[in-house]
């Protein structure tokens, strides 16, 4: 139940991109409204196994040539790359400017009536100066955290968004502008950017004031890129085909969402019994808080189990394991029963509700539900977006640029199999826009769960290094060696 490097860099890949396409097609993000990305976006960046670029182009080269026509999609994705570098190097610029100006802040000033000039520490000691100090030191810690340890033009893209939308709000001219730039910014973050704000322009034609008015000046470049890369975006957006999918494109969208199950030390499942003398269960968890709390658990009740941890397995995989595909059974070569599960409260509230779902499309009675969530409100013709829990769907919404209160009562619920039975047997839709997106939260456990499965893995190879293990677990999940 092992993902390897590459799988990660793929499944972050896929996810930042879905979520990009998501703001574009929602036409959401332009250059004066510009929502930011999940935090996860940040965590993103470290799931990279070095050889996603690789991956991707050979990927895209195995498709030009199944595929007529694909120069055309070989030309938007190339027009996307470029916006992208142009957006990273538009910022890079504005933050060195940003920089300049700190210098000259910090250590000129003018005259006095008397024409006395005040030392450098007076001058910085000022309290327009130290605002605008802290404010550089905030814009390159959101910077730092934006660009990771990546490269990579993508994400870093999705990062920039939260750093221009903080940016246009710090250099807003007016208190009624700068409400504009207000939604998907942290509250606390919104309340020291306005105090900074304020104390930079307590002398309006002061150095700071003057430095604030070039700083905006400057920040037109990073939104005219931005506009470029939505603009591009919106080129290469799929494109709606009303049509059913075959099984390995079902599977495909799923597995852009990572499930969560419990491993030993030999990376073996380990099924959970609820009562005693029952068939152990082993579950691949969406729920991240509950795939956290059943390894405490597991750990509390079995001591002498050493290297428990989470594995991850992508949804698809999981799916087929459980028995998801109509016909098909769950896979027996461990003896526990599988299942699919999601949050407890959710499967208690709702579970009924999913299972006359399933009866009234005439699929067989399962172990497991699990539902999905949608929203009218976060759909267009090219993107239709499905999320694992209900506040999953509400980051997105807020990540979208709307008001968290305005999210529907009602949202539209079914269960995943009666998803994908519709999206493999029915034609009426366009199924291809359908994407399925997860949580910040799931990321996040992604990137923890790898670490400990090196660090078991490292422990496990009998007091070699730790680099040595890690490099033989990579090599055999990149050959495909997965145990569950």
């Amino acid at each position: 139940s092992r993902i390897s490097p590459t799988r990660h860099a793929a499944m972050s890949h896929a996810a930042m991109r879905l979520s990009l396409l998501l703001l574009a097609s929602l036409s959401l993000v332009d250059a004066s409204r510009i929502a930011a990305p999940p935090a996860s976006s940040l965590t993103l960046r470290r799931l990279r196994g070095g050889e996603a670029e690789a991956e991707a182009a050979a990927a895209a080269a195995a498709a030009g040539s199944k595929n007529e026509g694909s120069s055309e999609d070989g030309d938007d994705e190339a027009e996307v790359a470029a916006a992208l570098a142009a957006l990273s190097r538009s910022i890079d610029a504005f933050m060195d400017q940003f920089a300049q100006l700190e210098l000259g802040v910090l250590s000129t000033a003018r005259p006095s009536i008397l024409g006395r000039k005040a030392s450098p520490e007076a001058i910085a000691a000022r309290p327009d100066r130290r605002a605008f100090k802290e404010a550089h030191q905030h814009f390159c810690e959101v910077h730092r955290l934006m660009r990771g340890e990546s490269d990579e033009a993508l994400p870093a893209a999705a990062g920039s968004m939260q750093l221009l939308r903080q940016a246009a709000l710090y250099l807003s001219d007016d208190e009624a502008a700068a409400k504009e730039n207000v939604r998907a910014v942290p509250a606390e973050t919104v309340e020291k950017l306005a105090a900074l704000r304020a104390a930079g322009r307590r002398k309006a034609g002061g150095t700071v004031a003057s430095a604030l008015s070039q700083l905006r000046v400057a920040l037109a470049g990073p939104l005219e890129a931005h506009s470029k890369l939505v603009a591009a975006l919106g080129a290469s957006q799929v494109q709606p085909v009303p049509a059913a999918l075959s099984r390995e494109a079902v599977t495909a969208k799923l597995n852009t969402v990572p499930t969560f199950c419990l491993l030993d030390g030999q990376s073996r499942v380990v099924g959970m019994r609820e009562e005693e003398g029952a068939t152990p269960t082993a579950c691949f968890y969406t729920d991240p808080a509950e795939a956290r709390a059943v390894l405490e658990s597991a750990k509390r009740a079995m001591p002498d189990v050493r290297g428990l941890h989470l594995g991850v397995t992508p949804l698809g995989r999981a799916f087929a394991a459980c028995g998801g595909w109509p016909g098909d059974e769950p896979q027996g070569h461990i003896a526990s029963t599988l299942k699919l599960q999601g949050s407890a409260a959710v499967r208690e509230q709702m579970g009924p509700f999913l299972r006359e779902q399933a009866e009234k499309q005439g699929l067989p009675e399962a172990a497991w539900q699990l539902p999905v969530f949608c929203t009218d409100q976060l759909q267009s013709a090219h993107a239709m977006p499905f999320f694992l829990s209900r506040e999953a769907l509400v980051d997105a919404w807020v990540v979208a640029g709307l008001e968290r209160d305005a999210v529907p009562d009602s949202l539209t619920a079914m269960d995943l199999r009666v998803l994908v039975h519709q999206m493999s047997t029915t034609d009426k839709f366009a199924w291809n826009t359908v994407n399925l997106l997860a949580s910040r939260e799931a990321v996040d456990l992604v990137s923890e769960a790898y670490a400990e499965g090196r660090a078991v893995a490292a422990a496990r190879s009998g007091g070699g290094a730790a680099e040595s293990a890690a490099a033989a677990l990579d090599a055999a999940e990149a050959g495909g060696a997965e145990e569950e």
